[in-house]
């Protein structure tokens, strides 16, 4: 009961939240092969619109890997998404550092929104 009542509060709060026209990144080639498993499949989720499911893939492929700017910017989208700014402007911040000259990371303008106001 306590899981239904944090999923329907979840769900809530990402529809409530301000819209983004971004969408979650796939990773480079070369990722490590368990973090781009996870990763494609919270971008499924996303793109569902499952985003508990998809946050919790997210945050496995960091773990698989916490060198990958775009793990990074996914889930600062979601962090974004559930109204967490100040979670997302970090996350945002490791994106960048991580970014590799990845222009989506680079030039994303929900990034420069958290960190260049």
């Amino acid at each position: 009961m306590k899981n239904l009542i944090l999923i329907l509060l979840f769900a809530l709060t990402i529809t409530n939240c301000s819209n983004t026209k971004e969408t979650p990144l796939l990773l480079p080639i070369a990722a490590e092969p368990s973090a781009k498993l996870h990763n494609n499949k919270g971008i499924g989720y996303f793109n569902n619109g499952k985003y508990l499911e998809a946050l919790i893939k997210f945050t496995q492929a960091s773990v698989a890997d916490s060198t990958t700017g775009e793990i990074y910017f996914n889930l600062g989208l979601m962090q974004h998404l559930k109204g967490e700014q100040e979670k997302a402007k970090n996350l945002f911040k490791q994106a960048r550092q991580f970014a590799n000259g990845n222009k989506k990371i680079l030039g994303s303008t929900l990034i420069k929104k958290h960190l260049d106001p």
